[in-house]
């Protein structure tokens, strides 16, 4: 499992696919439509829809 130490704050490839589906909802609120990302990268891990299940 990858991750990466942010501060005292590890960020790890669990934690940001969890962040996947909060990042979309938020910027499909902002944008005023649906907005589906491809990969989400957040403190030097990446994630990539294929993976992250709904």
């Amino acid at each position: 499992m990858e991750h990466v130490e942010i501060g005292e704050l590890i960020m790890t490839e669990e934690k940001v696919k969890k962040l996947l589906p909060i990042v979309e909802s938020i910027l499909s609120r902002k944008m005023g439509k649906k907005l589906i990302l491809k990969d989400l990268s957040y403190g030097g891990v990446t994630v990539y829809r294929d993976d992250c299940a709904k």
